[in-house]
């Protein structure tokens, strides 16, 4: 089986408030709203100030490749509301990072947990893969419910630069082993 034939194969599908599936240049606008607020971004990146900004982010961070990135769509208003995505694929070590962010005014709705159970199935049954990661920010709680309700378990917690702000900051790291999964 080929990891990325299955990606291809799953490049878009529903769960039951999602549409989950390639990033379309139309999604702009959307992705404008979530990618200019900074309270969508506290734990990711800086604020874009312009469309055009925005543009060319969503362009070279989720179009260029994207196999294992995914739009997420809200299915009653039909908006693009976050993403999800593989990030540090170890192809050898059958193993992937998960990342993920939703705007805000979609939160506390359960869509990111949804979003992320989903592809926890996706990426033991049909991708194979052995272990799931994800890296958040200590002090952002609602990022580690989301992986604990979707079977994460905190496996650490470290100190470490932030790629965008370049602070030392504390994270924590959670884990997902396929024997857990299939303990179930």
């Amino acid at each position: 089986m080929d990891r990325w034939v299955q990606f291809a194969r799953f490049a878009e599908f529903e769960t039951e408030h999602l549409r989950m599936r390639p990033f379309h240049f139309s999604d702009g606008q959307d992705f404008f709203e979530i990618a200019s607020n900074p309270q969508n971004l506290v734990f990711l990146f800086s604020a874009c100030s312009s469309r055009a900004e925005s543009d060319y982010l969503m362009v070279h961070s989720f179009m260029k490749n994207p196999l294992g990135a995914w739009a997420l769509e809200d299915k009653d208003s039909h908006k693009m509301i976050g993403v999800i995505r593989f990030e540090n694929l170890k192809e050898k070590a059958s193993e992937v990072e998960i990342g993920y962010f939703i705007n805000q005014n979609f939160w506390g709705r359960g869509l990111a947990t949804e979003a992320l159970q989903n592809l926890v199935f996706l990426s033991f049954q049909e991708f194979a893969f052995e272990r799931l990661s994800l890296i958040v920010h200590q002090e952002n709680h609602a990022s580690g419910r989301v992986a604990e309700k979707a079977g994460f378990r905190l496996s650490k917690r470290f100190k470490g630069s932030d790629r965008y702000s370049h602070k030392i900051r504390d994270y924590l790291a959670y884990d997902y082993q396929i024997g857990d999964w299939n303990n179930e």
